[in-house]
């Protein structure tokens, strides 16, 4: 692939990583506004940092790439489910969840063909 394509290329994925980090942005900000002034409230924001791996799991899916975005959400929702004591779950007793989230994404990964699509894209020759 000529270097103006994966210019092109680098060009969109940055384009779609600030346009996934500007909505983040936007709805925390919107949250945040609710929180003061909204007839609700917020868990303390300590609680709310795995919502981080949501974003990077969007952006991660709109860059075509769902393995990543399936092992992002899945971290994401583990660290909330530790975070929240839901199930009862601790960091002690749910470690390996981690374990499943990973897998889960390397197993999508495979199947998609994930990886060698991005290594195409990139103009790295395959077998």
């Amino acid at each position: 692939m000529e270097s103006s394509g994966r210019t092109e290329i680098v060009k969109r994925a940055v384009h779609r990583e600030r346009l996934v980090w500007g909505l983040f942005l936007i709805a925390l900000g919107a949250l945040l506004l609710l929180d003061r002034f909204g007839p609700w409230s917020l868990p303390g924001l300590g609680q709310l940092w795995p919502v981080l791996f949501f974003a990077f799991a969007l952006a991660r899916l709109l860059d075509g790439r769902p393995g990543g975005a399936l092992t992002l959400a899945g971290l994401g929702t583990w660290f909330l489910a530790v975070e929240f004591h839901w199930y009862g779950l601790t960091w002690g007793n749910s470690w390996p969840l981690s374990l499943v989230a990973v897998g889960l994404g390397i197993v999508v990964r495979a199947l998609t063909g994930e990886d060698r699509r991005r290594l195409r894209r990139l103009g790295v020759k395959l077998d």
